[in-house]
């Protein structure tokens, strides 16, 4: 295991991937709220992200909980500690076609679809900012 397979920056990276993806879908869906039949479509990553870290042992913030996995000592020189497991969750989109639709079978809402594209504007620059920071912290770990 490398120092860069951690279970945050795997976490962050996917969380970014994530972000790429609702973007294009979020533009996918507003280039097409007069498209006749088109259904609005989103990303689900969230809750397979929080499922996957509580498998591998991890709470909600991403630290070891109660279940996380120890590594066994085969003598008192070996470093105690939890093992950190790769966390990679692939998004998935999913269609939507339960919300009420427009005469042309349409069922994109434009405004709901330019506040989720700003909400993920912002969550993208966040997450960004905190794998910087992250790389930052290596860095000086390094270099001192």
């Amino acid at each position: 295991m490398s120092l860069l397979d951690g279970v945050a920056l795997n976490s962050l990276t996917s969380a970014i991937q994530a972000g790429e993806l609702n973007q294009q879908v979020l533009a996918n869906n507003i280039a097409n709220v007069n498209t006749p039949n088109y259904k609005e479509q989103s990303v689900q990553f969230a809750p397979l992200l929080q499922s996957a870290l509580a498998a591998a042992g991890y709470n909600a913030n991403g630290a070891p909980g109660s279940a996380g996995l120890t590594m066994a000592a085969n003598s008192p020189a070996d470093l105690g500690g939890v093992f950190s497991p790769a966390v990679i969750v692939n998004p998935v989109v999913t269609t939507d076609s339960s919300t009420s639709v427009s005469s042309n079978g349409n069922n994109v809402n434009l405004d709901a679809q330019m506040s989720a594209l700003a909400e993920n504007q912002i969550n993208y620059g966040a997450l960004v900012q905190e794998l910087t920071d992250q790389f930052m912290m290596l860095k000086t770990a390094i270099t001192g």
